[in-house]
């Protein structure tokens, strides 16, 4: 009893101590502080109505849940709650058509056929993921059953009603849908258990779905002869039951729809003509990565395609993904909706939306109905919600600028009228906040701007405000490069005869983005590991140099490029000390080329053991697992300490002159050891923090952390040690469900609050083209604008060693410049011009040769045979 009450106190005092410290997120803080009852007046806002209807300082009049009347100067009635919208954005609520959050299960894989299992059965209306939903102005989803089987379980159609009843969070006149599963995830071709299941092929999956159908039909007609038969027999004996063959006579007759998981175009016609061959109906393809190339075939056939904005390489099936295939399916006639499939990426959709501006040219409007009327039309609840018009739900989003702006936050959400979300600035971080409440597109053909020829000395970039970032603009400025670096910038510089001018009037210079840790160059298909060079095996590799091993032909170099990142530090990632990284031009004919400095430094990855684990993985395992993964931890870390110590102890005998036997390995840790070069600690806990902190100080290392997810929590020990940081991906969720939900987008602006030096990295190589808005996204949650183009510049090229070199516009220093028409940090800003070592680099990619192929067939007459059946 006695130590029961120690313990309980220690709990206590634990809990009491940590709260004073940093900011923490119950459920009572989730709670909104406004009830309406489902009737309210939100006034004064901008109101996009998804119509095509925007009203400035317009006002929402809500009764019993449903909008009752929308326009200027509405007179709310006695009594109702009045939300308070000026200077706000309002839309209608997002809907993302495609995700698997507060569910308890998601495949039911032991089969490969599995239509009879319902994921109503395992909503879990408590889930975190809600929440982190409706912080993202998200209040509708079809939450689906994986895509390990071809044909896979019923999906629920939910709002986002976090902690109601199961009951409430169900569209009640939803259609019902059906999962299915083309490609590389039915047949297997990714999983690594020691399961082999039938189908292994594509093959296979078409027949397995045919078998299906047959066997259907069969039971349909067993139950027609039966329903026959009994009207003159009594004693007829009907069929057994099957809820599996029920579930898929239910698709035969049209009372249930498909939605698809594909990649590849040949899937999806295939698809197709078994739906034309057996008569059922096909919603939409989800993913579909390749679907711009059949853009004409689905149009006819009345498909629709639930697609990302621009995720790819993440396998096969995804390398001829491309960011335009929204707006080609959109442009081709096709309902297009962009989602989420994932938890984190929910709570932006509004930004992977603005993505299909940029990559498409797609109006405004068009690029917010891909997450509003859209993804509601694909999930049968158009007659609800997806637009905000007098009768239908009040299913709404405030945004607190324009929602397609790096800048803009979801500051409350509404269901039925009844507030589910509004933002707690737990951090105290919106008064720092950059807001927009307008977005600048340039609708210039960039793809059309010829770039500048490549073999001239001297290039003279004129009439353009100049961001150099370690001063002021310079308006109608001139950049003079020489010889591949910065000759002079200014106003008034002279121009020699024989440079080729730029006439940039109208349009901005930046020094080239930096993205801090990358790995570019190492990798080109993650799941495929031919193309990976990343992970080595062995713990204390401390001699490999990424360097070495650089693609100068991977595809991501000229994808990244695109959005105005012009260097890289790339670095391997495999065992406890990974080996030696390598900051790299984003252009080049070889490594050698491309290479600005090697080796940079030094990387460990900080052994954690329970540290590494997000509180939601911990309460999955078992206590002997727990226990098992905190003893690893700390034999790993034991085993890196024994390590430093001979590596410092064989540098010391080396500076006595010592006789020593050569150790390549130990020989790699000289400049580290020495503090001549940085060591950067990757890891993103408290724990994993000190203790590098810990391991820096005892061996004498030049430290930087990278990663740092919760920085914040430590961050006046880092202030205190001058330790920098390597933030990111911002693209994560906190790591513990007691932390604010923006605890990831408000470190920054707590590092640098705290006098911590920061940079940004995108730890990939597919999503580095991410980091611009990354940095955008901290602005939002309170780091400053200056400091958030320095971070992503000059920090940057300071902390990686090569601020003589990079990071500003400066004479002396490489011509790394990029030429846009807007803020580089937002994601409608095109690239115009792009220089790396003084020398124009085309604005061509994978990406755009297959858009500007696929971009001529929508314009060609419909193929014939492509409709599919009247469901």
């Amino acid at each position: 009893m006695r130590w029961g009450l120690l313990v309980s106190v220690g709990i206590f005092a634990l809990i009491a101590f940590v709260t004073a410290q940093v900011p923490v997120e119950l459920d009572e803080h989730r709670k909104p502080t406004i009830q309406t009852g489902g009737n309210c007046l939100i006034k004064g806002g901008t109101i996009w109505t998804g119509t095509g209807q925007v009203i400035d300082g317009g006002s929402i009049l809500v009764r019993n849940g449903k909008i009752a009347a929308i326009g200027k100067n509405l007179t709310p009635p006695d009594g109702i709650v009045v939300i308070d919208a000026t200077g706000k954005f309002i839309m209608p609520g997002i809907i993302d058509a495609h995700s698997h959050i507060a569910i308890d299960a998601t495949n039911e894989s032991t089969d490969s056929i599995t239509a009879e299992v319902r994921i109503h059965d395992v909503l879990v209306p408590q889930s975190l993921s809600i929440y982190r939903g409706l912080s993202g102005g998200v209040t509708a989803t079809m939450t689906m059953h994986g895509s390990a089987n071809a044909i896979g379980g019923q999906n629920a159609v939910i709002k986002l009603k976090w902690q109601r009843p199961v009951d409430e969070l169900l569209v009640p006149d939803a259609p019902r849908f059906i999962k299915f599963a083309l490609g590389e995830n039915p047949k297997r071709a990714n999983f690594t258990g020691d399961t082999v299941r039938f189908p292994t092929t594509r093959l296979g999956v078409e027949a397995v779905i045919r078998r299906a159908f047959d066997e259907a039909r069969r039971y349909i007609q067993a139950w027609e002869r039966y329903e026959w038969e009994s009207k003159t027999n009594p004693n007829a004996i009907p069929p057994r039951r099957d809820l599996r063959l029920e579930a898929l006579a239910d698709v035969l007759r049209g009372n249930m729809i498909v939605q698809c998981h594909a990649y590849r175009a040949d899937e999806m016609l295939m698809l197709m003509r078994l739906a034309r061959e057996y008569g059922f109906k096909i919603a939409a393809f989800h993913h579909g990565l390749e679907a711009y190339k059949i853009a004409p075939e689905l149009a006819a056939a009345g498909i629709g395609v639930s697609t990302f904005a621009d995720y790819w390489a993440y396998k096969v099936e995804a390398y001829d993904a491309i960011p335009y295939n929204a707006a080609l399916c959109l442009k081709a006639g096709i309902v297009t909706s962009v989602n989420s499939d994932s938890v984190e990426r929910m709570r932006r959709l509004n930004l992977e939306a603005a993505k299909c501006i940029k990559y498409g040219d797609l109006t405004i409007d068009e690029a917010l109905q891909l997450i509003t009327f859209y993804p509601a039309i694909q999930i049968g609840i158009a007659h609800r919600t997806g637009t905000l018009e007098v009768g239908k739900d009040a299913d709404i989003a405030i945004f607190d600028g324009h929602p397609l702006s790096v800048y803009s936050k979801c500051v409350m959400t509404l269901i039925d009228g009844e507030v589910f979300f509004m933002r707690r600035d737990a951090f105290g971080v919106d008064k720092n906040a950059t807001i927009k409440r307008e977005i600048s597109i340039c609708r210039t053909d960039h793809l059309s701007i010829p770039t500048p020829p490549s073999d001239a000395r001297r290039y003279a970039i004129v009439g353009a405000t100049i961001y150099p970032v370690t001063k002021p603009p310079i308006e109608n400025g001139t950049v003079l490069i020489e010889d591949g670096r910065i000759k002079a910038v200014g106003k008034d510089i002279p121009v020699p005869k024989d440079a080729v001018v730029i006439n940039a009037k109208g349009l901005r210079v930046y020094p080239g983005l930096i993205d801090a840790g990358s790995v570019l160059g190492l990798t080109e298909i993650s799941a495929v590991r031919a193309t990976v060079d990343t992970s080595e095996s062995g713990e204390f590799q401390p001699d490999l140099q990424a360097i070495v091993a650089v693609n100068p032909a991977s595809e991501h170099f000229a994808v990244t490029r695109f959005v105005g990142i012009t260097a890289a530090l790339t670095r391997p990632t495999g065992g406890i000390i990974s080996g030696q990284s390598a900051v790299i031009h984003l252009a080049g004919w070889t490594p050698d080329e491309m290479c600005i400095k090697n080796p940079v430094a030094l990387h460990i990855n900080v052994p954690e053991g329970l540290g590494a684990l997000p509180s939601f993985a911990r309460l999955m395992l078992q206590p002997e697992e727990l226990q098992r993964l905190q003893e690893e931890g700390g034999a790993r870390l034991r085993r890196l300490r024994e390590f430093l110590e001979r590596a410092r102890h064989y540098a010391e005998a080396k500076a006595k002159g010592a006789g020593q036997v050569f150790d390549p390995r130990l020989e790699a840790m000289m400049p580290y050891v020495t503090g001549k070069l940085p060591v950067i600690f990757h890891t993103n806990s408290t724990r994993g923090i000190r203790t590098a902190l810990q391991l820096a100080e005892q061996f004498g290392l030049k430290a930087v952390i990278a990663g740092g997810r919760d920085a914040w929590k430590v961050v006046d020990l880092l202030a205190q040690k001058k330790v920098p940081v390597i933030v990111g991906s911002l693209w994560t969720l906190p790591s513990s469900d007691y932390d604010p939900y923006d605890a990831p987008w408000a470190n920054p602006a707590l590092l640098h609050r705290a006098g911590v030096k920061i940079a940004f990295q995108s730890a990939s190589a597919a999503t580095s083209r991410d980091l611009p808005y990354q940095v955008g996204v901290a602005c939002a949650f309170g780091l400053p604008y200056e400091e958030a183009l320095k971070a992503v510049t000059i920090n940057a090229a300071e902390i990686l060693g090569v601020d003589n070199l990079l990071g500003s516009i400066e004479p002396g220093k490489l011509a790394n410049l990029i030429v846009t028409d807007g803020d580089p940090l937002e994601i409608v800003t095109q690239v115009h011009y792009l220089f790396i070592a003084g020398k124009p680099i085309p604005l061509e990619s994978r990406h755009t040769r297959l858009y500007l192929q696929y971009r001529q067939r929508i314009k060609q007459p419909t193929p014939a045979g492509a409709q599919q059946p009247a469901s």
